[in-house]
């Protein structure tokens, strides 16, 4: 890299939108422009994106993000966004090894169209990929990825209004961990567990050797949450924990410390990512680095 880029990831939760914009130079990584708002719309009703008013949908959102990036100071217009499962649909499933990529495909289509949320598999675009390989019995652990074109649609749409580009549409959790990996590079010797919560459920990654070998999302189904999320955190054999998201705090960390005998920390991303001081909103930024991790991961992405 001869000059400097900048990036620009948008992290949807509901109405909530969270955005980060990194510069990538020869020197390293800086953080430009970071902050968050409530938006009109609620991203999590995806049924909404097929009734009438596509376009004024369309230019209701992009006028929210001008505002928006006027107010943080963005610049970038390459855009990335990370989407929650209430708008893009991951399952982790169990693959025959032997089965080639057109295969794969194949069955990773047939796996979707027994998904209950899933009606119309043509109103997707689906992808796969092979986390972990079982040698002994030729199994793979496979995610499998869909998203609305619809939504797509109108997520690019949105970015062409604002003279920009649609780069990277991506699983939220997955961007927290490129954050994880690039901010903690001594994870590449170990087994660790990712957690992003929310109030509903929590995403759980493990990562082994920088890789990341499975991936769930779980719905809170008790009324001690810790106590489900450590009985998860016991069973997958993990060297330490990691958190972020919008209602992580150290009490958290705390309750589940209490109920495990591994490590347990927030997760920060700006640990290798320059944060100046000379941000309008800086002490902000500060207090709540937990919530910008997925959006950091995936402004570090330069393709």
């Amino acid at each position: 890299m001869k000059s400097t880029e900048r990036h620009i990831a948008l992290i949807l939760e509901q109405s909530q939108v969270t955005a980060v914009e990194i510069a990538h130079s020869p020197k390293g990584h800086t953080l430009t422009a970071a902050g968050s708002f409530n938006s009109s719309i609620n991203f999590d009703d995806q049924d909404m994106f097929s009734q009438p008013g596509a376009s004024q949908r369309e230019r209701g959102f992009a006028m929210e993000l001008q505002t928006f990036f006027k107010d943080i100071g963005g610049g970038s217009r390459s855009f990335a966004f990370g989407l929650n499962s209430k708008m893009i649909v991951v399952q982790s499933i169990p693959t025959d090894a032997s089965l080639t990529e057109s295969e794969l495909d194949q069955h990773s289509q047939w796996e979707l169209s027994q998904y209950a949320l899933v009606k119309n598999i043509n109103a997707f675009n689906v992808s796969s990929m092979v986390l972990d390989t079982n040698a002994e019995i030729q199994v793979n652990t496979t995610v499998i990825v869909a998203v609305r074109k619809i939504f797509l649609n109108f997520l690019a749409n949105v970015c062409r209004q604002l003279s920009g580009t649609l780069n990277i549409i991506d699983v939220d959790q997955f961007g927290a961990e490129n954050a994880l990996r690039f901010n903690y590079p001594e994870i590449a010797a170990q087994r660790v567990l990712l957690a992003g919560v929310d109030e509903n459920s929590f995403d759980a990654s493990v990562l082994a050797n920088g890789e990341t070998k499975n991936f769930v999302t779980m719905e809170w189904s008790t009324e001690n949450d810790m106590a489900q999320l450590a009985e998860y955190v016991k069973g997958v054999n993990v060297e330490s924990v990691f958190f972020h998201g919008r209602i992580v705090s150290q009490a958290l960390v705390t309750s589940l410390k209490q109920l495990v005998s591994i490590p347990v920390e927030i997760m920060d991303p700006f640990k290798k990512v320059s944060l100046p001081r000379t941000l309008r909103n800086y002490r902000d930024i500060e207090a709540r680095k937990q919530e910008y991790a997925s959006a950091v991961g995936l402004a570090l992405r330069a393709e």
